[in-house]
C-alpha cells in the first residue's frame, strides 16, 4: 500500500519545491527592480544660482505621507540631500545628516532654496516611514555646476560715483585720484571739485583821513 502512494508523495514534494523557488525568485526580482532616479537636474548640468528643484522617478515603492510612523515593507518617503559626503545607510538607524543638508519629503520633488554658486551634489534615498534606509539601500545622486547670472563676474563700478572729498584727495570718475586744491588764506576750496577756488572781489572801503 505504501509503495502505491510513493509516486504521489514525490509529485507533491516536487511541486512544493517548485513553488518555493518561484516565490523566492519573485521576491528577489521585486527588490532588484526597486529604484530611484534623479530626472532633474541632469548630471553635469549648469544651472543658475537660487532655488534648485530636484525631481525623482521612483519604481516599485509607494511614497506615502507616514513620516515618523512604524516601518512597513514597500512604502515610505524620500530623503533629499545636498553636498553630503557619505549618504547614511546603516540598517536600523535614521538616514539623516546634519541640519540644512537633508530634507524628508513624502513627494517625488523638493526645491532647495537659495543655492550658492559652485559645484553641488544632490542625492536622494528611499527610506522607510521611520526614516531608516531600505535593505539594500536605494540611492541616486548627480553633481551640477551652479553659476551666478552673467558668469559670476562682479558688476562694474558706476562712473557716476559721488566725488566726495577725502583726506588724501577726491575720487575721480575715471578711477584716478584728483589732487586736492590748497585752500587760499581766509577761504575754503570747494570740496571734491579738483578745481581752483575763485576769490570774490571785494569793493575797497574808503577810510577818512583826519
Amino acid at each position: 500500500m505504501f509503495e502505491l502512494h510513493r509516486p504521489r508523495l514525490r509529485l507533491i514534494a516536487a511541486s512544493l519545491v517548485v513553488l518555493a523557488l518561484a516565490m523566492a525568485s519573485a521576491a528577489g526580482c521585486g527588490s532588484e527592480e526597486r529604484n530611484v532616479t534623479i530626472v532633474e537636474p541632469a548630471q553635469g548640468a549648469t544651472i543658475n544660482v537660487g532655488d534648485v528643484k530636484v525631481v525623482v522617478d521612483v519604481k516599485k515603492f509607494n511614497i506615502v505621507d507616514k513620516l515618523d510612523q512604524n516601518a512597513e515593507d514597500g512604502e515610505g518617503h524620500v530623503h533629499f540631500y545636498i553636498d553630503v559626503g557619505e549618504i547614511p545607510t546603516k540598517d536600523g538607524e535614521p538616514a539623516v545628516t546634519k541640519e540644512g543638508t537633508y530634507h524628508a519629503q513624502a513627494t517625488t520633488e523638493y526645491v532647495w532654496p537659495d543655492v550658492k554658486a559652485g559645484e553641488h551634489t544632490f542625492a536622494v534615498q528611499l527610506v522607510n516611514n521611520d526614516h531608516t534606509p531600505l535593505n539594500p539601500p536605494v540611492i541616486a545622486q548627480v553633481t551640477v555646476e551652479v553659476k551666478a547670472a552673467g558668469g559670476g563676474t562682479a558688476p562694474a563700478s558706476s562712473p557716476t560715483r559721488s566725488p566726495a572729498a577725502s583726506p588724501g584727495g577726491t575720487s575721480s570718475p575715471t578711477g584716478g585720484t584728483a589732487t586736492p586744491t590748497p585752500a587760499r588764506p581766509g577761504g575754503t576750496s570747494p570740496a571734491g571739485t579738483g578745481a581752483s577756488a575763485t576769490a570774490t572781489p571785494t569793493r575797497p572801503t574808503a577810510t577818512a583821513t583826519p
